[in-house]
């Protein structure tokens, strides 16, 4: 998680929800988005990294180890 690019959340209804606003740390340098990337019209975010998406990361990189 600490590659996560992370997000202020500001105006974000999902902000709650998802790890890029949660899991910061305030007393190391992180990367955030220029701009929040919430999309108020549709009310969802392309971005949004929820528990979900967390178990998806964990085992795509269990199956990008090499196995040799």
């Amino acid at each position: 998680m600490d590659d996560l690019t992370k997000c202020t959340g500001e105006g974000c209804l999902l902000r709650y929800e998802c790890h890029r606003f949660t899991k910061i740390d305030y007393y190391s340098e992180e990367i955030f988005f220029v701009e929040v990337p919430f999309n108020h019209k549709l009310e969802t975010c392309e971005y949004i990294w929820n528990d979900n998406a967390e178990w998806l990361y964990t085992e795509l990189k269990r199956l990008n180890k090499p196995t040799n």
